[in-house]
């Protein structure tokens, strides 16, 4: 691992985390788009709203599966390379969903989007493992996660507002411009030799592959994070795809009304990022994520039952606020779970989130049109109420340097 404390490499690190951050940024929006446009292309192509769910699916489920292919792809050829040729597969992905005139075509454009998108985020966050110190990682991840809380409030917003004078199809057009400034900037460092870390040079092959996996699955703290993770993503945006069509078909509000709500919830994650440190000092690591599970729960509970529409945005900020407690929690271990093959074990961690949101979701749209969005936020609130119990009693202790379940193991 390769590391430096001259000031020139910090300064060329920061810029390169820069360009990172607008690609993750962009595939964080294209991610959360749907949350807004997915009434938009009901409403269009004349059908309901869980008959498009396999639109919002598609692109989880890919971004899920593709991640573990990328994961040793950039262990083997360096992490920057494979992060910038994803960033232009998804430019050129988004343009597709932009100018797709078909609900098939739609979904096959996320489909790919979703295999292109894969590369960016874990490996992005795997690369800065590299790159940055342990002791000065965690705040630094907090950082790079505004990018993408930024991206799932660009998304959010953008689909809702955009759509509503512009079309939806506006919001795909941007998202692909914000691509090409971020494919940009990675080329133009690593033209300038700034893009040493990560590089790659680990073994490939097949079954070196299936070896790298089978070691992360036998690990028990990694077998941990997996099932916090997945079970934190199943009940989060299984539910949360559908805030936006419950608002609107609740409370009459149109498209631009729906981004604006939905907005509030990347206010709360903006809120934890700036006050991670404090809180972290404040609750440590077991009741970080544990609060921030209460505090999910409650929101669902009162999203289910609320009638009065401002309601609707205290609760979503704080929806906010309370998944990104558990979530950063939970991503600082997936970048300590194996640091010598960082890129596969922060990639299997992005698999399962996804895949489990993609699960969430298409079975989230079964329900919601049989029994309402009641039902769903209700369900979702007792699964946080469990996953907040589990991370109390089962979270190993603390998150130093090294593989977590060779010096720890899993607290019992």
């Amino acid at each position: 691992m390769m590391r430096s404390d001259a000031p020139s490499h910090r300064q060329e690190t920061g810029r390169i985390i820069r360009y990172l951050a607008i690609a993750s940024f962009a595939a964080a929006a294209t991610t959360r788009v749907m949350d807004a446009v997915l009434p938009q292309i009901a409403l269009e192509f004349g059908v309901n709203i869980g008959s498009v769910a396999f639109v919002a699916t598609g692109y989880a489920f890919t971004y899920g599966l593709f991640q573990l292919v990328f994961g040793r792809l950039g262990d083997r050829y360096g992490k920057f390379r494979v992060i910038t040729w994803a960033g232009v597969a998804s430019c050129l992905m988004t343009l597709a969903c932009a100018f797709s005139t078909t609900l098939t075509g739609i979904a096959l454009a996320r489909l790919l989007s979703g295999v292109a998108a894969a590369a960016i985020v874990p490996l992005a966050i795997a690369w800065i493992g590299d790159a940055v110190p342990h002791e000065e990682r965690q705040p630094l991840l907090a950082k790079f996660m505004s990018s993408q809380i930024l991206g799932l409030l660009a998304g959010q917003v953008g689909g809702g507002v955009m759509g509503e004078y512009f079309g939806w199809r506006s919001t795909f057009l941007l998202i692909a411009a914000i691509y090409v400034l971020a494919v940009a900037g990675l080329v133009i460092a690593r033209l300038r030799g700034g893009a040493s870390v990560g590089t790659g040079g680990g073994s490939g092959g097949v079954r070196a592959t299936i070896q790298t996996f089978s070691r992360l699955l036998r690990d028990p703290v990694v077998r941990f994070v997996l099932l916090a993770v997945s079970i934190e993503a199943f009940a989060m945006f299984g539910a949360f795809t559908y805030v936006g069509a419950a608002l609107r078909f609740r409370f009459g509000f149109d498209f631009a009304m729906v981004g604006a709500f939905l907005a509030s919830y990347c206010i709360g994650g903006l809120v934890y990022v700036t006050q991670s440190s404090r809180l972290f000092a404040l609750l440590g690591n077991r009741k970080l994520p544990f609060i921030g599970s209460l505090i999910v729960a409650a929101t669902y509970f009162g999203l289910a039952m609320t009638q009065i529409a401002w309601t609707a945005v205290p609760l979503i900020a704080a929806m906010g606020l309370g998944f990104y407690m558990i979530h950063n929690s939970l991503q600082t271990m997936a970048t300590q779970m194996a640091p010598d093959v960082r890129g596969s074990s922060v990639a299997i961690f992005a698999t399962f989130y996804f895949l489990s949101q993609a699960v969430g979701v298409q079975l989230a749209g079964f329900v919601i049109d049989r029994a309402g969005a009641a039902a769903v936020f209700v369900a979702a609130a007792v699964i946080f109420l469990g996953l907040g119990v589990l991370l109390l009693t089962r979270l190993p202790i603390s998150l130093h340097a090294g593989n977590l379940s060779r010096r720890q193991g899993v607290a019992r």
